[in-house]
């Protein structure tokens, strides 16, 4: 009896120590990433044009996201303070629902993952510098997140649309519209999976209907990004925006399409960052392939998920639209080298 407790009091000590290791190291090589980028190089980290241009209009008419521009200007109004994504406040409430996400994701991961894996994606996640400039950043794009954690929590676990389900869609997908696409393939799939099984499907329908409708309001928005980049060919839009999405940041992707490569106007940084793209896009696809093995052997459901990049690969696409996706991707890297089916090992 005594060598039972022992062993799972060794194992919740070393779930914690990783899970501290995570939180520690994350925090302090994203604060690193932060200070080199904002201090060092004197970047603007913040630079949102959106955010002014259209969230902090109080108006609702024309574009997406509503609720993000909506939480702004009534915490604006009724507290008479000059609230925005770049108040400290919501740079720290960035950074702890970034954590959580990470905790998150760890606390599903490690047991599919041999003691070689836990490490290595611990590491990726610590050191992944996209993730990391985004860790402290309170955008649109941060809702994505926990929506794609939401659904892949949901599937991995084999739970059922629910009641908390159905409000959490409802808030997520009117913080980030881009979210409607995979809500509406889920809500579609749980359908199917509960009508082949004679079960309810009642909440599933709600969830489908809700995804439906909210696209209404941003029908409009919708059909303008839909025909970005129409004047160019498919194939091409394919290629180039897959290469972009799973590799290069905003602005090397635009400069890209302008003719160019390099944007930094400082040799070193200008190599530096096209060999972090190459790298990011290495490991990002490696990761694809690897997820992909693991939703054939666990749950395909899983796939939908990576609908959120299906529209923007077919108009105009970088990697931040893959954000919500990269901790997934991670995990399918190191699930191809150290899956617990590699080497079985605490």
């Amino acid at each position: 009896m005594g060598s039972i407790f022992n062993k799972k009091y060794h194992k919740k000590l070393m779930i914690n120590k990783y899970i501290s290791t995570l939180v520690v190291a994350k925090t302090v090589i994203a604060a690193f990433t932060l200070y080199f980028f904002a201090i060092y190089l004197g970047w603007d980290m913040y630079n949102y044009p959106d955010f002014y241009l259209v969230f902090n209009k109080c108006s609702a008419d024309g574009y997406s996201n509503i609720l993000y521009g909506k939480l702004f200007c009534s915490l604006n109004s009724i507290t008479g303070m000059d609230f925005s994504h770049k108040s400290k406040i919501f740079i720290l409430i960035a950074m702890i629902i970034n954590m959580l996400l990470l905790i998150g994701y760890y606390k599903i991961f490690e047991k599919y993952l041999n003691k070689y894996g836990k490490y290595l994606i611990i590491t990726l996640f610590v050191f992944h510098p996209y993730m990391n400039i985004y860790f402290f950043r309170f955008y649109t794009d941060l809702f994505a997140c926990i929506g794609i954690f939401l659904m892949f929590y949901y599937t991995i676990n084999n739970k059922k649309v629910d009641g908390f389900f159905i409000l959490s869609a409802l808030i997520l997908i009117n913080f980030r519209v881009a979210l409607i696409p995979v809500f509406f393939l889920y809500s579609l799939l749980e359908i199917y999976q509960r009508f082949s099984k004679n079960d309810s499907t009642f909440r599933a329908i709600i969830l489908l209907i809700i995804s439906l409708s909210s696209l209404i309001p941003v029908l409009e928005f919708s059909m303008k990004f839909a025909q970005i980049n129409s004047d160019l060919g498919l194939l091409y839009k394919i290629t180039h925006n897959t290469i972009f999405t799973f590799g290069f940041r905003e602005a090397i992707a635009n400069s890209v399409i302008g003719g160019g490569v390099f944007i930094a106007g400082n040799q070193f940084l200008d190599y530096l960052s096209f060999l972090v793209s190459i790298s990011l896009l290495l490991v990002h696809v490696i990761g694809l392939i690897g997820i992909i093995k693991f939703s054939m052997n666990e749950k395909t459901l899983i796939l939908v998920l990576f609908a959120y990049i299906a529209i923007p690969i077919l108009t105009i696409a970088h990697m931040r639209y893959l954000l919500p996706l990269m901790p997934i991707l991670l995990f399918g890297f190191t699930y191809l080298f150290f899956g617990r089916n590699k080497l079985r090992q605490l």
